[in-house]
């Protein structure tokens, strides 16, 4: 069931799940915009919906979507220019060198394996990638830090690449962390296929909208 964080005439804030996919060029899942869709063809308005954030399978939290062509055309300049202030939550392997910090690295995307990684600044193709983060707290016994990340910059898989190859992978993440990130999941009762990274607060037009994650970082 759509769970609607805020709604007005122009947009809607939904909680998305950890493993239900944003949007789909398949009929197969149902994904959040055709639960969007259905949502507001149950109201009696427009089957407009686009996905101003969008936010990875595996990942849960905050997505901001559009109900119209001129508001998705209003927050996705909004979102150029960075003006959208985007808080994720996470709990990764490991403790970073320093409690807080600006990591900026330049990320290429491979289409093909549905990957990105970490290449120099001259590498053709490479987009510029900045995320400031700052520790919570670090369970010594488990060896899993919980961040908070303010995402500068909007790219492929950003948070999940720049963190791991610091050797700080996001625990649940099969595809960056390998069988490590993965078996720590069970510790903190994460389903196969989503992992410990949540969108948590969102700041559209001044006004600051937030939800607590589905996973804990407490023992």
């Amino acid at each position: 069931m759509l769970n609607v964080i805020y709604e007005d005439k122009d947009k809607i804030i939904v909680n998305k799940p950890a493993g239900q996919l944003s949007q789909s060029a398949r009929g197969f899942d149902m994904d959040l915009v055709s639960e969007v869709l259905t949502y507001r063809k149950n109201k009696g308005e427009e089957a407009y919906a686009a996905i101003i954030n969008r936010l990875d399978r595996p990942v849960s939290g905050l997505v901001l979507i559009a109900k119209n062509k001129k508001e998705a055309a209003r927050l996705s300049a909004l979102m150029q220019r960075e003006s959208l202030c985007k808080q994720y939550l996470v709990l990764v392997c490991g403790r970073p060198h320093s409690d807080t910090g600006t990591f900026t690295d330049y990320l290429l995307k491979n289409s093909k394996d549905n990957t990105s990684k970490v290449v120099s600044k001259e590498q053709a193709g490479a987009k510029k990638a900045v995320l400031e983060y700052s520790l919570i707290d670090y369970d010594e016994e488990r060896n899993v830090s919980r961040l908070l990340i303010n995402l500068i910059t909007g790219r492929h898989h950003q948070i999940r690449v720049q963190l791991s190859s610091r050797n700080l992978p996001v625990v649940g993440d099969g595809k960056y962390g390998g069988n490590p990130a993965v078996k720590k999941a069970e510790e903190y009762h994460i389903k196969r296929g989503c992992i410990a990274l949540c969108a948590k607060s969102l700041t559209v037009d001044g006004k600051v909208y937030e939800i607590e994650p589905e996973f804990s970082g407490g023992k």
